[in-house]
């Protein structure tokens, strides 16, 4: 989980003239108790060694009353750790002109699954001179350390999502069977990949980082050769942007491509379009508590489907339970469109009902050309 809580915070101190600890005091919006935070680990050298106060020059306004999530940050006791923290991260301005402003960012590690993120461009500091000087090596290697962290962080949480596949699993009878938790596991990478993607993505180096943060330690090796077979790297040359397979484990990678372009697959990548263009685009910041069951519901037949598809093809499986798996999801499917036209329009109905029939027609040829094997 990502806590971004810049705006609840109005002023604060990063106090870290102890080497190996940073001090982190907050004051937030409520005008509560100040929250005091002990981390390990050293801020980046362009503060490490001093202290920092700070103020925020656009915080959100007085809740009236103790914010919860402050509250949390006051009562939490877990072990914590510091990540990048610093003065001195640039990033474009969110305008027209996109220049380049100065960003304070304090990120830091309730170890392990919360990562709390403080960064504001509007804001006033005053900084103490070093009590301590952080050399080249220490530097790289807190650097390296927080990376670390922040990989720990990625891992703990893709590895207790839980998805609309695998929370129908929990739920209901619905048979599982081992790919449904591999597509669980890209799922949760595909959850988490832009909130990393963002931290990394204006440094120098981000690719790389991004991907070993990702756990993605084959498409380093990957980079490594292409650059060894053209020496000198090109610096130039922009990374490329990451796609599907890439949130797969690579083990799975060249099944799960295939199974994408699967006739039955392709069929539901159909209705998925319509979906997304009459229901969840026009979908209300806070939709109705029936329109997020039909998505979610939705998005876990989607999963099922390519799960069925992948166990199919491997050399052995259980036709038992591909078939079961499939009785089951043409029942639902017959349901869908009952359920998704009450949200539409008639003309957008009408869509989903044509796209619904047809993909239900696919699953039966795939239901009767797999029991006929």
């Amino acid at each position: 989980m990502l806590a971004q809580i810049a705006p609840l915070i109005t002023r604060g101190v990063v106090d870290n003239t102890t080497p190996g600890y940073v001090e982190l005091r907050l004051w937030g919006i409520d005008e509560g108790e100040p929250i005091d935070i002990l981390l390990t680990g050293n801020c980046l050298p362009d503060i490490a060694g001093c202290r920092v106060s700070f103020t925020n020059k656009s915080p959100l306004p007085h809740p009236g009353q103790e914010h919860p999530v402050l509250k949390g940050l006051r009562e939490d006791t877990r072990a914590t750790r510091a990540g990048d923290m610093t003065l001195s991260r640039r990033l474009p301005e969110q305008d027209n002109r996109r220049a380049i402003t100065n960003v304070l960012s304090l990120e830091f590690f309730l170890v392990p699954e919360t990562r709390v993120l403080i960064e504001m461009s509007s804001f006033e500091f005053e900084i103490s001179l070093p009590q301590w000087q952080m050399s080249w090596a220490e530097a790289n290697a807190q650097m390296f350390l927080n990376m670390e962290a922040l990989r720990a962080h990625v891992e703990w949480n893709m590895e207790h999502f839980v998805g609309p596949g695998l929370a129908d699993l929990r739920n209901t009878d619905f048979p599982a069977c081992d790919w449904d938790t591999h597509l669980n596991r890209a799922e949760a990478a595909m959850a988490i990949f832009p909130t990393i993607r963002e931290k990394y993505r204006y440094e120098d180096n981000g690719y790389n980082e991004l991907a070993y943060v990702m756990g993605r330690m084959d498409i380093l090796a990957q980079k490594a050769a292409e650059d060894e077979a053209q020496m000198p790297p090109d610096p130039q040359e922009p990374a490329r942007e990451w796609e599907v397979v890439d949130f797969v484990e690579p083990a799975h990678a060249d099944e799960v491509k295939r199974a994408l372009h699967h006739p039955l697959f392709t069929e539901t990548s159909h209705l998925t379009a319509i979906i997304n263009q009459t229901l969840m685009a026009r979908k209300p910041t806070q939709p109705s508590p029936e329109t997020e069951e039909f998505i979610n519901q939705y998005a876990a037949m989607v999963s099922h489907i390519l799960a069925t598809i992948l166990l199919t093809r491997q050399k052995e499986f259980s036709l038992e339970l591909a078939c079961k798996r499939l009785a089951i999801i043409m029942q639902r499917v017959q349901g869908l469109a009952g359920r998704g036209s009450r949200l539409l329009s008639r003309h957008a109905g009408t869509m989903l009902r044509e796209a619904s029939a047809s993909l239900l027609s696919r699953l039966e040829d795939f239901d009767t050309r797999l029991r006929r094997r």
